[in-house]
């Protein structure tokens, strides 16, 4: 199964694990473990198959956009794209700048949507939920509607419950449950 695939990619070549915390996440605080998904979502078999696991889930929604805060979820977005134009049934992706663009149109969101598109927004790895919650802030404030995130990985400390609690749908692919399993079937 492909969802197992991707799964043993992410754990393979994403994840590393420490008995004591020397690991410094974005918010300051000190982890046992870190995630780099970028290690998969930028190779050629790990993008393919991220890309198939995310469009099979919003296939079905009136999608009409799909990305999220730069850089993690540029690979993810350009990959459910390029898979959604291969089922021919094409999705925009798109890019949110963490500040808007000093020059030119001086935009914040890039891409070929239009404000009122109906998006969804793409993580790699979800800790806090804070990055996610600014990314919907800065959608919803340019006229964006949000039909919900889709993360590669929840970390299970709080995210989850922040990005509900702000109002938008979340799910993962993958929470740190399955990393830790099979670290533990691997010992």
């Amino acid at each position: 199964m492909q969802g197992d695939r991707l799964l043993e990619l992410l754990f393979k070549r994403s994840f590393r694990y420490s008995e004591t915390p020397i690991y410094q996440l974005t918010s300051g605080q000190m982890s046992s473990f870190y995630i780099d998904c970028k290690a998969v979502s930028l190779d050629a078999e790990g993008a393919s198959l991220i890309g198939e696991a995310i469009f099979y889930r919003i296939r079905e929604l009136p999608v009409e956009g799909v990305g999220g805060m730069t850089l993690g979820a540029d690979p993810i977005a350009t990959a459910v794209s390029l898979v959604s134009f291969l089922n021919k049934k094409p999705i925009p992706a798109f890019i949110v700048r963490k500040e808007p663009k000093g020059h030119g149109t001086r935009r914040q969101v890039e891409g070929p949507l239009s404000p009122g598109a109906k998006v969804v927004i793409v993580e790699d790895v979800v800790t806090t939920g804070g990055s996610t919650v600014r990314t919907a802030e800065i959608l919803k404030s340019e006229g964006f509607n949000i039909l919900g995130v889709i993360a590669l990985i929840d970390r299970k400390e709080g995210g989850a419950d922040r990005i509900a609690k702000s109002g938008v749908v979340f799910e993962s692919l993958y929470t740190i449950d399955d990393l830790m399993r099979l670290r533990r079937s691997e010992r």
